[in-house]
């Protein structure tokens, strides 16, 4: 027998469809519910608070909810997925890339003096993959470059920047975020407890869903419509009526991702879905769903490979940081990158959603001001 789950957590605000949803970090202001059952910390969405919740909140329940570090489904992705080793050196230049600084510094208030930046190469890619790692950080570089390495290439290439955050509230109290995504700023951003295999999927996931992934974005870091957003993804999960998992019944975006994280599964797990732990035996409810995605981006989801030159994001814009008078400033800038911000995928409680979804052009002279924010 099916068993569905709707679970009322959060009022959601509607967002448009290029801006994926938030999560919240489940060690960080205890507002949000779990089931009882399941061990997965994200929200579950209902359609009676939340214009964006789809397919009536039904979703598989309950083994494909594994976005907890100690589920099984990430246990799974470590025990299967091979790291890519890689070298690691520090940047002593003065300099940090753009969307550490502006995001890092500029909208989540951390000190830029706590950041060190770091080129990563990766034996399976020739150009680097670049991580901003805080002081506050209980991560060590090499610790994060490992959980990123885990992530295959051929996914790992729609990625460019790595933001790594302290995990505690204490670390910075205006900061109440987790993990986020900016798909075409080839961005990831989040606190490092954040970086394990399950949520790291998760996030690529949307970087390559408004990029890679874009039926309107040229070649192919350009501004496009999400491939979630698209027709047939939608038609797919209309179809099906069911979202993968309880939090993919937020908004279509959110269901893209989740889809991404099982077809992984699907993959590296011997057998596939149908033979994990037991996992529901009525997985045909989601074969439209997860047939759109492997037609899509199947070539993706695969372990080995090199990264394609005309998919890696490329290396980030540089501005120099000094830091003057005792305080964290910009003193000088290089050419702004063409890739403006235009959406985050943003995990955080209430109140980062309502700081982020104002315009950047509300201040002056703010050199991204052409982008537009939101949780």
């Amino acid at each position: 027998m099916t068993t569905l789950r709707s679970l009322s957590i959060f009022t959601l605000a509607a967002l448009p469809a290029v801006v994926q949803a938030w999560l919240p970090d489940p060690d960080i202001g205890g507002i949000h519910g779990r089931d009882a059952i399941s061990n997965d910390p994200y929200p579950y969405c209902n359609p009676t608070t939340s214009a964006n919740c789809i397919l009536n909140g039904l979703y598989l329940f309950p083994t494909l909810e594994f976005s907890n570090q100690t589920s099984l489904g990430n246990q799974e992705f470590i025990n299967r997925l091979p790291v890519s080793s890689s070298t690691i050196s520090v940047w002593t230049n003065n300099k940090i890339p753009q969307t550490c600084y502006y995001w890092g510094v500029t909208r989540d208030s951390w000190t830029a003096a706590g950041f060190t930046v770091y080129n990563v190469t990766y034996s399976d890619c020739g150009t680097p993959f670049v991580v901003c790692r805080h002081s506050t950080a209980p991560k060590s570089i090499t610790e994060i470059a490992t959980e990123i390495g885990r992530i295959p290439i051929k996914l790992r290439q729609s990625t460019s920047v790595y933001l790594v955050y302290g995990d505690w509230a204490v670390d910075n109290p205006a900061y109440a975020g987790y993990m986020a995504a900016l798909g075409q700023q080839g961005l990831i951003v989040g606190r490092s407890k954040a970086y394990f295999p399950s949520a790291l999927l998760h996030e690529v996931t949307h970087t390559m869903d408004s990029s890679i992934l874009s039926p309107a974005a040229p070649n192919p870091w350009g501004i496009g419509t999400a491939y979630s957003a698209s027709t047939a993804f939608r038609s797919a999960v209309n179809a099906d009526g069911y979202a993968v998992a309880g939090y993919g019944t937020n908004s279509y975006s959110e269901n893209s991702a989740e889809a991404g994280r099982a077809i992984m599964l699907d993959v590296i797990y011997p057998g596939g879905l149908v033979n994990f732990t037991g996992n529901n035996p009525n997985l045909t409810q989601l074969d439209n769903t997860l047939n759109a995605v492997r037609t899509a981006a199947g070539s993706y989801y695969v372990t080995g490979g090199t990264c394609d030159s005309t998919k890696k994001f490329p290396y980030p814009t540089v501005w120099r940081m000094e830091h003057l008078h005792g305080g964290d400033h910009l003193r000088f800038r290089v050419g702004l990158s063409k890739r403006q911000l235009i959406g985050r995928c943003d995990i955080g409680l209430p109140n980062a959603i309502d700081r982020r979804s104002e315009e950047l052009n509300t201040r002056s002279g703010d050199p991204l001001a052409n982008g537009k924010v939101k949780g």
